[in-house]
C-alpha cells in the first residue's frame, strides 16, 4: 500500500492530491483501459489503483511483485494516520510529501514536511508497528545531524514513547472524528511556590500540534529542573494518560519555547544557590567575592569608609563588615555612633548593607539603607533608603538624592506661584495684562 506512485508521463502522482499532484483527475488513473502506467517509485514494479469502501485513495502492487518495502507489511491504520500527517502539515502551509529518504539511504520518512521557503523541514513518522527505544533514538539522531526536526506517533504505550520527541495518540473511534493528543505536551505551572513543575496540556488535536512543531511554535525538550515529570493534578506523581503498562517515564517532551528557558533558568539559579551554600560552608567572604564579582573587598570597604565616616565611624576601629543573620546574603557595614538614649555611650549598629544581586533582600530591613551596584539600576525596584555604588568611578551615591532645606522651600514656592497664576488665568474678572511685545487686543 502506498499513496505516491510514478507515472510514466506525468510523473509522480500523489493518491491523497485532489489533482494527484499533477493536475488529472482520480478517474484519468482508476479503472482505465489500458491500465496507467504506474510504477512503484522504489522497485519499480507495476502499481494498481485503488479506492476502498471508505474512500481512501491509494495504490498496491501489482501480482508477483519482488520484495520491497512498499509492498506491505503497513496497515490500513498506517496509511490513515499518515494521510492526517500530511494534511496537518499542509493546513500548517508546509509542503508534505510520502516516503522521502535520504540520498544515501540513511532514513526515510513517512511524510516530510517543508517550509514554503524550503529553510525548515519536518519528519513525521507514524510509528504502528513494534521498534525499541534504541532504534528511535539512533533514528532520531540520523535526522537531527542533517538538521531536519523529527516527531514519532503512536497509539499505543509503547516502551519507546518518550525516549525521543514523540506523542501519544488516539485515533477516531468513528470516521470523521479528529485524531487526538493524549500525551507528549506539556507546560510549566506554579503551584503556589516560587518554583514551578511540568503539567500535561490536555485537548490538543493532532492539526494543531503538527502546525506547532512545524512552525517552532513547541519544540521536544529533555527537562532539567530536580524531578523531570509531568504531575497529575494532585501533583503525586506522573500524569495518569502519560503511563502505561508497557511505558516507562518519560525522557522528552513538546513544549513551548517559554517553557524550556523557565526550566533551564531554575536549574541554573539551583545550582547557583548550592554552589552559594557550598563557598558559605567554606568561607563566606569568599562566596560573596563570587556573587558580587568583586575580586578585592578593601576598595568597597574604602568607598564605603570614605562615604559615611563622617556621621558613623570616627577611626578604622570603629568601623567592621560582616555577614549577620537579618540581612540574609547581604553584607552589612557596621560603625559606632553616639546615642543619647542612654546617655553618652557608643552603640555598634549597621549603617548600609550591600547586596550582590536581587535574590538576597526579601528581608530588608527597611531603617537601615541598602546598596547595589549601579548596573543593577533598571532592574531595582522601588526600595526605601537605596544607594547605588560603581567601584569603576570609586563613588556611591543615594538613587533619589536628598534635597537640602533651601530646595524643599524654593520647590514649594515654585508650585505656589504656578498655582496662583493658573487660578488668576481661570478668573475671567482679572485684568487684562500685556507684555512688551504683543499689542492690546482691537476694541
Amino acid at each position: 500500500m502506498a499513496f505516491l506512485v510514478q507515472h510514466a508521463t506525468w510523473g509522480t502522482i500523489d493518491a491523497t492530491a485532489l489533482d494527484l499532484g499533477c493536475g488529472r483527475s482520480w478517474d484519468a488513473v482508476h479503472r482505465t483501459r489500458p491500465s496507467a502506467p504506474l510504477i512503484c517509485r522504489e522497485c519499480q514494479h507495476g502499481m494498481v489503483p485503488v479506492r476502498s469502501p471508505r474512500g481512501l485513495r491509494f495504490f498496491r502492487h501489482a501480482p508477483r511483485a519482488p520484495r520491497c518495502s512498499m509492498a506491505g507489511g503497513e496497515s490500513l491504520e498506517h496509511h490513515l494516520l499518515k494521510l492526517e500527517l500530511a494534511q496537518a502539515a499542509r493546513a500548517a502551509g508546509f509542503h508534505a510529501e510520502y516516503e522521502v529518504s535520504a540520498p544515501d539511504g540513511s532514513w526515510r520518512a513517512d511524510v516530510m514536511a517543508t517550509s514554503a521557503d524550503g529553510t525548515r523541514r519536518v519528519a513525521l513518522e507514524a510509528q504502528l508497528s513494534p521498534i525499541t527505544a534504541e532504534d528511535v533514538q539512533v533514528r532520531t539522531g540520523r535526522y537531527e545531524s542533517e538538521g531536519i526536526a523529527v516527531c514519532w506517533f503512536g497509539v499505543a504505550p509503547r516502551p519507546w514513547i518518550g525516549s525521543a520527541p514523540s506523542l501519544l495518540l488516539d485515533s477516531p473511534q468513528q470516521a470523521g472524528a479528529p485524531w487526538t493528543v493524549r500525551a507528549g505536551i506539556a507546560r510549566m505551572a506554579s503551584a503556589g511556590s516560587s518554583h514551578q513543575h511540568w503539567v500535561p496540556v490536555h485537548g490538543v488535536s493532532l492539526t494543531d500540534a503538527v502546525s506547532w512543531m512545524a512552525n517552532d511554535r513547541m519544540r521536544p525538550h529533555q527537562p532539567v529542573w530536580l524531578t523531570p515529570t509531568v504531575q497529575d493534578q494532585d501533583g503525586r506523581g506522573w500524569a495518569r494518560e502519560w503511563t502505561g503498562p508497557n511505558l516507562g517515564k518519560w525522557q522528552v517532551w513538546w513544549t513551548a519555547p517559554r517553557y524550556i528557558e523557565a526550566d533551564l533558568q531554575q536549574e541554573r539559579e539551583f545550582r547557583e544557590q548550592v554552589e552559594y551554600a557550598r563557598l558559605v560552608a567554606i568561607s563566606p567572604m569568599d562566596a560573596y567575592r563570587e556573587r558580587t564579582g568583586i575580586e578585592h573587598l578593601s576598595a568597597l570597604e574604602s568607598l564605603i569608609r570614605g562615604q559615611f565616616s563622617n556621621n558613623i565611624t570616627r577611626t578604622p576601629a570603629d568601623f567592621s563588615m560582616r555577614f549577620a543573620p537579618g540581612y540574609e546574603d547581604g553584607m552589612a557595614f557596621y560603625g559606632f555612633s553616639w546615642t543619647h538614649s542612654t546617655g553618652r555611650t557608643r552603640e555598634l549598629k549597621p549603617f548600609i548593607v550591600v547586596y550582590p544581586n536581587l535574590r538576597g533582600g526579601q528581608t530588608w530591613t527597611h531603617d537601615v539603607p541598602v546598596a547595589f551596584p549601579a548596573s543593577m539600576i533598571d532592574q531595582l525596584p522601588k526600595i526605601k533608603e537605596l544607594w547605588l555604588f560603581d567601584l569603576a568611578e570609586r563613588r556611591i551615591w543615594p538613587a533619589e538624592p536628598r534635597k537640602s532645606a533651601v530646595s524643599a522651600a524654593m520647590e514649594s514656592w515654585n508650585l505656589t506661584t504656578t498655582t496662583d497664576a493658573q487660578q488668576q488665568d481661570a478668573d475671567p474678572s482679572a485684568e487684562e495684562t500685556t507684555t512688551p511685545d504683543q499689542k492690546p487686543p482691537a476694541r
